[in-house]
This record gives structure tokens, sequence and C-alpha cells, in this order.
């Protein structure tokens, strides 16, 4: 028997724990600081129905024709969309 494990015999009074061995050791384990999110979780559900923009009347003069949405529309004179149906 080596010279360091009758000292430690000796030491715990004929038995040696296996902690003190090297035998049996519980692992360490290091907490890591959880990560949050830095923008909210996007919502999946029921979308709610969006207004649809209005063109700019002040861009555009009387009698010009504009494709929006598969879709024709005109200007009136009097400065209002209105579809052409074809």
């Amino acid at each position: 028997m080596k010279v360091v494990y009758k000292q430690l015999m000796e030491q715990h009074g004929g038995s040696i724990p296996f902690k003190i061995l090297g035998g049996v050791g519980q692992k360490k384990t290091v907490k890591k600081p959880r990560k949050r999110r830095s923008r909210p979780k996007k919502r999946k559900g029921v979308k709610t129905k969006r207004k649809g923009q209005i063109l700019n009347v002040d861009k555009y003069s009387p009698g010009t024709i504009i494709r929006k949405k598969a879709r024709l529309w005109r200007l009136t004179k009097s400065n209002e969309w209105k579809q052409i149906y074809e």
C-alpha cells in the first residue's frame, strides 16, 4: 500500500471517504445569466385589417390614371379618385 493511502487511513479511522480519494465528485455547475429579448414576441393570431393609403391628390393633376392594387384609378376634375372598370 502506498504511503499516501496509509496516512489517509490513519487520518480518517480506517476508511477513506470517496470525496477525499477523488473517485466521486459532484460537477460544479455555473449558472449562466438568462438572455432577455430586446423586442417583444410576435403575436400569432387574428390580424387587424389595415386601411389602404389614399393617394395624395395634390401630387397629381386631374385626368391622371394610376394602377393601384391591380385596379385602375382616375383623378377627376373635382379631385376625387374614381375606379375605372375594364
